[in-house]
């Protein structure tokens, strides 16, 4: 039998708590499974609710730390996961009933995969989703060249995907220095080790506008994308040239844009001369081109 740790933190979620444990509780399949929810310092009653919401949950653990952002709170979890893998949920999200057998299967089936992710849907309220709606499970994509991808853009959130354990432990979970969007940069982290599954169907339901969600503050949102690609390419070295030259692109493309768009920067700016090192692929400091193209949001972040 396969297993499954939930990983779920929680920072004032409180009126969300009630559908995402009932989508928990609600998961079809014959695999073990625990729960683990990490209270990152809420200062409503999301404990409270915690505690009484899951009485029925079996192996089941709720802890509560100060707050240090979701990177460290998931990676509390990833720490305490005693399960062959890791289903992560934001706290605001419910995933439909076969959500994760559907995944677990694409793994057990699919040995040279590491990760496994489905599409996701935005509701006005998490209150009338059915969580029992039926989709194609063998309606799925391999998806190569993971590393370039995640390089591109963020390719889930954490209610979409599933993964090994042991690779999460083995890259160290999310980095801290980025305090949240903290899928983004354990996705690159796993992204060297080897293909991902999409299911073509969206699985996990997502509230539109949640009060002081992060992704409301997009200035915040790029910055932090950017700064955890930068970190990525600083920590591997070895990554071949040609990884190094596409982050470096990316990154100051990004920096580019923004500076347009918010600075009003024209094309003899120092923005857009970090993005033509990046067009035309400069070999010669690529660390350093990077950082400082991630300088411009620094006067916009809240």
């Amino acid at each position: 039998m396969s297993s499954v740790s939930f990983v779920i933190p929680v920072f004032n979620k409180s009126i969300f708590l009630e559908y995402i444990i009932q989508s928990l509780r609600m998961q079809e399949g014959n695999f073990e499974r625990e729960y683990i929810f990490i209270d990152d310092g809420s200062t409503d009653d999301s404990y409270r609710k915690l505690k009484i919401l899951t009485k029925d949950l079996r192996s089941c653990k709720i802890l509560k730390q100060v707050n240090r952002g979701s990177a460290n709170a998931t990676n509390v979890g990833i720490k305490l996961a005693k399960m062959k893998y890791i289903k992560f949920l934001d706290a605001d999200d419910v995933i439909l009933s076969e959500t994760t057998i559907s995944l677990l299967n694409l793994l057990e089936k699919n040995p040279n995969v590491i990760l496994a992710y489905g599409l996701q849907r935005k509701v006005k309220s998490l209150k009338n989703v059915d969580l029992f709606e039926k989709f194609n499970h063998s309606d799925y994509s391999i998806i190569s060249n993971t590393l370039f991808k995640a390089m591109r853009n963020s390719m889930f959130n954490p209610s979409q995907f599933l993964v090994r354990t042991d690779l999460c432990k083995k890259v160290g979970g999310c980095d801290e220095r980025i305090k949240f969007s903290q899928e983004y940069s354990l996705t690159l982290r796993l992204s060297v080790f080897g293909k991902f599954i999409r299911l073509n169907h969206p699985i996990a339901i997502l509230p539109f506008n949640v009060p002081g969600q992060i992704s409301e503050k997009q200035n915040n949102q790029i910055y932090r994308v950017s700064k955890a690609l930068e970190l990525f390419i600083e920590d591997n070295p070895q990554l071949e040239l040609k990884s190094l030259l596409y982050a470096q692109r990316r990154i100051t493309a990004r920096a580019w844009r923004f500076a347009k768009r918010f600075k009003k920067d024209g094309y003899f700016s120092y923005w857009f001369l970090l993005y033509l090192k990046g067009v035309f692929g400069m070999r010669s400091n690529i660390l350093e081109n990077c950082k400082e193209a991630n300088r411009v949001y620094h006067d916009f972040l809240d």
